[in-house]
Formats: C-alpha cells, structure tokens, sequence
C-alpha cells in the first residue's frame, strides 16, 4: 500500500514537472499589415456588368462592399426559421431598422428567401406596421419552434420595453405567407 502511494506520488511530481517544463508563454500576434496597393490598371473601355441579385459574393472585399452599402438604420438582420412548400425551400429573414427623426421610429420587415442554385432569391418583403406604433423601444425578439407540418409560417415574440416603464411587455407576430399576419400583446 506505502509502495503504490510513494510510487503514485512520484508519477504525479514527473508529470507536473514536465508539463510545467513544456509550458510557454506564446508570442504576441502579429500586427495586421495591409495588403499593398495594386499597380493602377488601364481603363476598361466599359464597365464590367453588375452581378445578378442571387449570385454569390465574388470575395471579401465584394462583401465588404455589400456592407458598406448597407443603410445606417438597418438595427438588425436575423435568418430566424427555415419555411419548405413542396419542393422550395429557403429561410424567413428579418430586417429591423430605426428611423431618427422627431422620434425614433422601429421599422420591421419579414422577408422569404428562397434557395437558388448557389444563392438565393428574395420572394417577398412584407412591413409590419404595427411596430411603428410601438410607444417604446424594441430589446429583442425571437422566433418559436415551428408547429410539426406548420413549415411555412412564423411566429415571433418581440420583447419591448414602455418608454414610461422599466419591465418589457411581450408582444407576438403570427406571420404566414400571403395571408393576414395578427400582432398584439402576447396571450400566454
């Protein structure tokens, strides 16, 4: 019993000892370098045509122009649920924008891409007007699991906050294509 407590003891002070051996500091990351600037290139003797809307982003710096085209309002974006019909398919995405202005407006759009080829193809936007009227600030929302058969609607709860309370109230967005969407204080 002494013998394997002394010999435990001995294998647990090699192996600290080796791992302490082999621990290093690592090096600091380099600092990032820009890429050096390309030779100017002839003129084009025309312009080169834009890409179609569905086409994959050539590369970085195509994306980083997508971006900075974005619009400064533009709060949020959020693929929040998969939708199927038959054989389509593609993905709800939601676009949140705030208006300055007099007051701060909330803007929320619902918009149904659809999966083509390689990219993808919006099949429609539709603006829930209600959040405009909102007296308060939206702080988040968040889509609920889709019922089992139920792949082509969405249901989302938004939480805002009163601009005269503290406690965010619960609203819910019952959305489904080309129908009616009903919003309101959530029921449960």
């Amino acid at each position: 019993m002494i013998r394997s407590t002394v010999l435990s003891l001995a294998l647990a002070t090699a192996a600290l000892q080796a791992s302490v051996a082999f621990a290093q500091t690592p090096a600091p990351p380099a600092p990032y370098t820009p890429p050096a600037a390309a030779a100017p290139e002839a003129p084009a003797a025309s312009p080169a045509p834009a890409a179609p809307a569905d086409a994959p982003a050539a590369g970085p710096d195509e994306a980083a122009k997508s971006l900075e085209t974005l619009a400064v309002e533009i709060e949020d974006v959020q693929v929040v649920a998969p939708w199927t019909e038959g054989q389509r398919s593609g993905v709800w995405r939601t676009v949140m924008m705030q208006v300055k202005g007099k007051d701060e407006v909330y803007r929320f759009f619902i918009q149904q891409l659809e999966r083509t080829g390689a990219g993808q193809t919006i099949l429609g936007t539709t603006e829930i007007k209600e959040i405009q009227t909102i007296n308060g600030a939206v702080v988040g929302y968040r889509a609920d699991e889709p019922t089992e058969g139920e792949t082509n609607g969405l249901t989302l709860f938004f939480d805002i906050v009163p601009r005269d309370g503290e406690i965010a109230e619960t609203y819910e967005l019952h959305f489904t294509k080309d129908a009616p969407y009903v919003f309101g204080p959530a029921t449960n």
